[in-house]
């Protein structure tokens, strides 16, 4: 009989730990980027973003490795505009991220960086635009 019992327990525990091994490991890509990096010339230009799920929210932007205040934006809308002086984050329709830059006048490239999440699943998009 304990034998019986110990055969049990071992097979729930072994069950136990390969259904929740996914959980606690790396998450698979669940956003789906339609591409992760970008380089524009220095002329105000766009580029279109697609993700193939809406579930993913606004984690953060950075302009120049410094982080912008996206406080007033209700990151997981499926329709938001992020603006900026030099420029714009929109989501579109839960699957479209359309990044506008403007003009570039500085002597030097310039770089903004994306960060989006989806559960435990973090991804983004580094757009760099030349001087």
């Amino acid at each position: 009989m304990k034998k019986n019992i110990f055969y049990i327990s071992s097979v729930i525990l072994l069950l136990f730990t390969i259904s929740c091994r996914k959980q606690i490991g790396k998450w698979d890509d669940n956003i789906k980027l339609s591409q992760k990096t970008a380089i524009l010339n220095s002329s105000k230009n766009s580029i279109i973003i697609t993700t193939k799920s809406t579930g993913w929210w606004l984690n953060s932007i950075a302009y120049n490795n410094t982080i912008v205040d996206v406080r007033n934006i209700k990151e997981t809308a499926m329709n938001f505009v992020v603006n900026h002086a030099d420029f714009q984050v929109e989501r579109k329709d839960g699957n479209k991220i359309i990044i506008t830059m403007n003009e570039n006048t500085t002597n030097v490239d310039r770089l903004l960086s994306v960060g989006l999440q989806n559960g435990n699943y973090f991804d983004g998009l580094t757009i760099t635009q030349s001087k």
